[in-house]
């Protein structure tokens, strides 16, 4: 099966799903959505600022060409699916660059198929965590360049916390920085936000998550790895492999961990109505290195591998069946 081949198959049923989620609901535009895509409607139209809108400002801009040219609720999931898509080739790329095609293919299908990348980059694409994943990806592609610059590492990691400020935590794996050109771009991708608090709260820094009364306690790890409403290792089983294959990868294991202690440490940890847990998709590149790697090791055949990616998948999508029934 060719690259090509694989990209159009999960590029068409990424469509399908969200096309098919959308008309069923009739809407594209709810829960967290609501908050992400009100920015948008604060920016093109002479309703003002919502006041207390702690969400992030950046799923708004990277939507933006796609409300402009349709000013239509459908356009922007659509744009999302496409950023998702974008993202998986870019990671292939990478994957490539440390694994055999095979490896690099077999993983690819597991992270979208076999993890909660179906949901959020298909089914419920009006949020932020598609666009994490997009983001992120595209971070390590600037920091893995041959020819680096450090500008564009810079503004790919300020795009990172323009839509989830957590995930800024990638920004560990810089290395021997050249420190001006970094951080001016850092402050440049960054500015959008800034701007945003500004524009709410009168203050550039206003940090709302933690200005509403949320904040940090003791970490519930285990619930967020195995708890039965969304447990991540629980429900996509898939990123377990990936956390496994980590082991050679120590800064990517790291900041893996990092990720789990602030999640953990979070006030709402069971983070809401999320199916497996959504504050990890901006970790999925980094974990699929690990699983390419558990693939690159792996000596079964072909057809082997071929039926434990139908079976995660199959399992996939009936927890995905599941959880829009419960919800």
């Amino acid at each position: 099966m060719t690259a090509r081949l694989v990209f159009a198959i999960i590029f068409s049923l990424y469509l399908l799903f969200f096309t098919f989620h959308a008309t069923y609901l009739g809407k594209t535009v709810y829960g967290d959505g609501i908050y992400y895509y009100a920015h948008l409607q604060s920016i093109f139209s002479d309703i003002g600022p919502i006041p207390n809108n702690k969400y992030s400002i950046g799923p708004a801009l990277f939507w933006t060409p796609a409300y402009i040219f349709s000013k239509n609720e459908l356009s922007v999931g659509f744009a999302s699916v496409f950023y998702t898509i974008t993202g998986l080739v870019l990671l292939f790329r990478l994957l490539l660059r440390n694994f055999s095609e095979r490896a690099s293919l077999i993983t690819i299908l597991l992270v979208s198929f076999s993890t909660n990348l179906l949901f959020y980059g298909s089914i419920d694409p009006v949020n932020s965590h598609a666009l994490s994943f997009f983001t992120v990806v595209l971070f390590l592609s600037f920091l893995s360049a041959k020819q680096k610059s450090w500008f564009a590492i810079g503004v790919s990691l300020g795009l990172v916390g323009i839509v989830r400020p957590q995930d800024m935590i990638v920004g560990f794996l810089v290395r021997r920085v050249k420190w001006r050109p970094f951080l001016s771009g850092l402050v440049l991708g960054f500015l959008p936000q800034m701007f945003a608090w500004f524009w709410l709260y009168g203050n550039p820094l206003a940090l709302p998550y933690l200005a509403n009364g949320e904040g940090f306690g003791f970490p519930h790890i285990l619930g967020v790895l195995f708890a039965p409403s969304n447990g991540l290792f629980l429900w996509t089983p898939v990123t377990l492999l990936g956390l496994i294959g980590l082991w050679n990868r120590k800064n990517f294991l790291l900041v893996f961990l990092l990720q789990l202690l602030i999640v953990g440490s979070w006030s709402t940890w069971w983070q809401g109505a999320s199916y497996s847990g959504r504050m990890f998709v901006g970790m999925l590149p980094l974990l699929a290195f690990g699983v390419a790697g558990v693939v690159s090791k792996t000596k079964i055949p072909n057809s082997a591998l071929l039926l434990l990616s139908v079976s995660l998948l199959s399992v996939n999508m009936l927890l995905v069946v599941f959880f829009l029934i419960r919800t």
